[in-house]
């Protein structure tokens, strides 16, 4: 798909229920016990419980509780998505590209006439002059590296300066990133073995360092880079499909932003990772199977990736520049804006990747670790389709079972964690083509939430609240925290049948 993939930091359902106590009860047996863990002793058929309705109310009970905290999950199952842009915007053109011809294919330059450039060559790409702009305007950019895998080129005339020391070290590390990525995923367009070069016959990947001038920073947020699959057109196929104000550079590129790297380099490194896996989403895809990628599956995607090279090119788990770091804590405060399979590229955008990644996180921890990754990527579906297809030959459930049971991950960590419930708090890995990925656990109750500083995820009270779709809601209620004894809780079955309720036991 075409969509321009960034590295930054619907319809509503209503759910109506009640609920009753019965049999609340303290425990006068052992009035003098501070509250322990004791929810790891419990199996999973005590700590969770689907509702189920065989008429207008439910009931469930629960015994043997000892200063236990009860939730109401809510889970949307409903495949529901938010409309596309207006036609015409730029933003349509990204996420409904010109289908890939075969004199597309032909058209590429062939890879005997390819000349490598040499360091300290010239060369003139497209950018635009403001970004989202749709102006473009024609620059010139030096080599100022050339790695085994790619190309280094910094503008000419930056506000920033990026220095040669910066610029070699990019390409040392993009030589340390790339083979870990394509060994997991596969390549981009013309890349591998036996490759051709792709569309400007270079075996290398170019990286072009620039100003990227935009209004988000008053945001809290700023373009870091992109992957933009426009570059895979040539020009005269992108005027003659009516998107002539849009240029291409007819390369293999990416774009980075010249302060991110000067100011901070992890997130720049962690930023070509993540574009590399938009890359090579694009030809696996796109070109391979001439499907489209949806925004939220394609950016989930590359943040998965992020989670499993990151700690291999010198990003550990607690690092800042690891996105379990950087969007986690966001997620837990936010999680209730989206949905999964939702994406808005508004003032929000921030919440729409902490959803994402977390969902991500969460199948990678529980379901077939970096395996699933890589089958994600190689199967001919998109979206929840190909989800649904890697969970059925990696562990054998579907999209919408792995949805079921992601509220579990929201609740259950750490030493109160029953077993058999599904968690962040697993440590998966697999070893691909000789190289070991690691999905590292993490509790998130022991992370606290952004802005805010409360610890693990945000819970709401006992009121109708819309819930996005494909998404899932925490509740409960004061009556429900610290309950020793028994309790029976009786709710309404929701109107609309795409609302599973589940009661848990933490």
């Amino acid at each position: 798909m075409l969509k321009r993939k960034l590295f930054i930091l619907g319809i509503l359902t209503t759910l109506v229920f009640a609920f009753t106590l019965a049999s609340c009860q303290v425990d006068l047996d052992n009035p003098g016990l501070s509250p322990p863990s004791f929810s790891s002793l419990r199996t999973y058929n005590e700590s969770v419980q689907k509702v189920n309705f065989t008429g207008d109310t439910a009931t469930v009970s629960f015994d043997s509780l000892r200063w236990n905290d009860i939730y109401l999950v809510k889970v949307n199952t409903s495949s529901l998505a938010v409309p596309a842009a207006s036609t015409g915007h730029i933003q349509d053109f990204n996420a409904n590209p010109p289908p890939i011809a075969s004199a597309s294919l032909r058209s590429m330059v062939p890879r005997q006439s390819f000349i490598p450039p040499q360091t300290g060559e010239e060369r003139s790409f497209w950018v635009e002059d403001y970004f989202g702009s749709g102006r473009f305007v024609q620059g010139t950019a030096t080599l100022r590296a050339a790695g085994k895998h790619g190309n280094i080129w910094v503008m000419n005339g930056n506000r920033r300066i990026v220095t040669g020391s910066q610029a070699q070290t990019l390409a040392e590390r993009f030589d340390l990133i790339y083979p870990l990525v394509t060994n997991l995923l596969g390549h981009e367009y013309g890349g591998g073995p036996g490759g051709n070069g792709g569309r400007d016959g270079d075996p290398k990947i170019q990286i072009l360092v620039y100003d990227i001038v935009d209004e988000n920073v008053g945001q809290g947020w700023e373009v870091n880079g992109f992957f933009w699959a426009k570059d895979f057109y040539t020009q005269r196929e992108l005027d003659q499909w009516g998107f002539n104000n849009i240029k291409t550079n007819m390369a293999e590129i990416f774009y980075l932003n010249a302060v991110t790297l000067i100011n901070a380099p992890e997130h720049i490194y962690t930023a070509l990772v993540h574009e590399l896996q938009h890359m090579i989403n694009f030809n696996l895809k796109a070109v391979r199977h001439g499907r489209s990628s949806e925004t939220w599956f394609d950016e989930m995607l590359a943040m998965m990736t992020e989670d499993l090279i990151s700690p291999l090119i010198g990003i550990s788990p607690e690092s800042r520049s690891h996105p379990l770091q950087e969007r986690i804590p966001v997620f837990l405060e936010s999680y209730y804006r989206a949905g999964v399979t939702e994406w808005d590229s508004g003032a929000a955008i921030l919440d729409y990747y902490a959803v994402t990644y977390a969902f991500g996180a969460y199948l990678l921890r529980n379901f077939g670790g970096p395996v699933l990754l890589r089958e994600i990527l190689a199967n001919s579906n998109t979206g929840t389709d190909s989800i649904s297809a890697a969970l059925q030959k990696v562990s054998g459930v579907s999209f919408g079972q792995s949805l079921s049971r992601f509220g579990e991950a929201m609740l259950f960590g750490g030493s109160s964690r029953p077993a058999g419930t599904l968690s962040f708090d697993n440590t998966v890995s697999s070893t691909v083509g000789g190289t070991r990925y690691t999905a590292h656990s993490f509790d998130i109750w022991s992370m606290q939430q952004w802005p805010s500083n409360d610890t693990g995820p945000r819970i709401f009270g006992i009121g109708q609240m819309d819930i996005r779709p494909h998404s899932v809601m925490l509740h409960s209620t004061a009556e429900w925290l610290t309950v020793s004894g028994a309790i029976s809780i009786t709710l309404e079955r929701p109107e609309d049948p795409a609302i599973e309720l589940y009661l848990m036991v933490r």
